[in-house]
């Protein structure tokens, strides 16, 4: 249901995807590694009343000890009603909550709490409603109320001392169109072929949808259905010369590929994805 929620309950370096992340400097690896997954949870957001301590860590001001205490605060007092109840944490300042009140979500009394618009705005986002002739819910429903306002005329000083910018009051009306919204696609369930379950129901021949889990200079490995990812070798990724396997698939394409070998005793799969025209093989 949420798999940003399992996925940094996990080392990033224990996904194994990239075939030379042993070679490079693992301090490095785990700080870079960690602010991509720290910018994934900030770009979705956080419900703190369900979130788990390893999710909260990630958040933008947070960290381990805050993230326990938030935790232990919830478990204590009941839910959080607001934003603001965030500040009666133990141990979380002003300049925490300033850093992670924007990430954080509320379904409380406060709509805007809901949304990625920061606590910090909310006198601008009122002051909007009020020009426009309606409450808060209403600007965040009614498309018609939001037409009222006219951004230009929020604008104050510079962005760069304290002021907002028109960039960020377009931003600003676009969390108003979607509040609380997942930036991320759509999700398709995918499904292996029917009756395929173990290395032994592979037989040479057999055309099956397929994942590619992994991508290194000599080819691609795909995930079939049988818990042992099969090897597409980069001579068999295309019908023509691929001198780069990446130019072709990526991490989590749906492929169709053939079975053309299958090593029973070293738990071996090989796959060709040559002759197979069909347009899931196609770089998106």
């Amino acid at each position: 249901m949420d798999p940003l929620a399992e996925l940094v309950k996990l080392d990033p370096k224990s996904i194994g995807v990239g075939q030379y992340q042993h070679d490079v400097d693992q301090g490095d690896l785990r700080r870079a590694l960690d602010d991509v997954v720290m910018s994934c949870v900030n770009a979705v957001g956080v419900d703190v009343n369900t979130a788990s301590q390893e999710l909260l860590t990630f958040v933008s001001g947070l960290g381990p000890a805050l993230a326990k205490n938030v935790v232990a605060h919830r478990e204590e007092h009941g839910p959080f009603r607001s934003r603001d109840a965030l500040r009666k944490v133990k141990r979380l300042g002003p300049k925490a909550y300033e850093q992670a009140a924007g990430f954080l979500r509320v379904r409380g009394d406060e709509p805007l709490d809901q949304s990625a618009v920061h606590p910090e705005r909310y006198a601008l986002v009122k002051r909007m409603a009020r020009d426009a002739k309606c409450a808060v819910p209403e600007l965040l429903a009614d498309p018609t109320a939001r037409g009222r306002v006219r951004l230009a005329d929020y604008v104050e000083g510079d962005p760069q001392n304290g002021g907002i910018g028109l960039p960020t009051l377009t931003d600003i009306m676009a969390e108003l169109e979607k509040p609380g919204r997942d930036p991320r696609a759509g999700f398709s369930a995918f499904a292996f072929a029917d009756g395929i379950n173990r290395i032994e129901d592979l037989t040479p021949g057999l055309e099956l949808p397929g994942i590619v889990t992994n991508v290194t200079k000599f080819g691609a490995f795909v995930d079939v259905g049988v818990h042992r990812d099969g090897m597409v070798h980069v001579s068999q990724l295309a019908d023509r010369f691929v001198s780069d396997p990446a130019t072709v698939v990526h991490v989590g394409q749906e492929v169709l590929v053939r079975v053309v070998d299958v090593e029973l005793g070293r738990g071996r799969i090989g796959l060709s994805m040559r002759g197979l025209t069909a347009a899931k093989n196609t770089q998106p």
